[in-house]
């Protein structure tokens, strides 16, 4: 995902013959809201002009609502706090009543992006003023290792309200003009369930960048 997220360097802008992309990876670290326990993971790719976000559920089989990925918050190193979300995209995933599932394919998430939130951004799945799907597509960890959700109570399985999630990794290209390839992720936050405002904090990390070359 990390190459993939560079290689659209050349599609976003005019640039020289080698471009280099840097990457902040952010992570629950023994998380818990009150449902239970959850487990997040984002990793940020920057380049002149544009970020590229991957998320990830990492909880196995989840019982309730409220351990699954609504929102992501995050401040950029240099303050930016206006940008624009482009193409996004998951899998979307049907869980059934007896915790069965049906895959429905990939589609954009539903997700949007609030801007200047909290002195950065947010991406989210309940911010529906802004015109995302929630209370549904919010992001749902895989399966019990026997292949269904077996420990799903209703606010997940067959619930028509909150089907269909989002699953496996959603992505995110996000254009943020003042963007470069020095930029980091100071903060992340993970939002978790439908109700406003449940958060862990994410601990964050400066991953190896990568130097490509775009041509002669």
């Amino acid at each position: 995902m990390f190459n993939s997220a560079c290689f659209l360097l050349p599609l976003l802008m005019t640039i020289s013959s080698i471009a280099t992309c840097a990457e902040t990876d952010c992570a629950t670290q023994n998380g818990a809201v009150p449902d239970g326990r959850v487990s997040a993971i984002a990793t940020f790719v920057t380049g002149n002009g544009f970020m590229t976000v991957t998320l990830s559920d990492s909880l196995a089989n989840p019982t309730s609502i409220g351990q699954l990925v609504s929102g992501l918050a995050f401040a950029v190193s240099e303050g930016q706090t206006i940008g624009t979300l482009g193409s996004t995209s998951a899998n979307n995933r049907k869980v059934k009543a007896d915790g069965t599932f049906v895959d429905l394919g990939p589609s954009p998430t539903g997700w949007a992006l609030a801007t200047d939130f909290n002195g950065g951004f947010e991406l989210c799945a309940l911010c529906t003023d802004l015109g995302a799907s929630g209370p549904s597509r919010l992001l749902i960890g895989q399966p019990s290792g026997a292949g269904s959700y077996q420990s799903a109570n209703a606010s997940i399985a067959g619930n028509k309200p909150h089907n269909p999630f989002t699953t496996g990794t959603s992505t995110f290209l996000i254009t943020i003009p003042t963007v470069t390839t020095q930029s980091t992720i100071a903060s992340a936050t993970f939002f978790f369930g439908t109700t406003e405002g449940v958060s862990v904090a994410g601990s964050c990390s400066a991953g190896g960048g990568i130097i490509i070359s775009t041509g002669d």
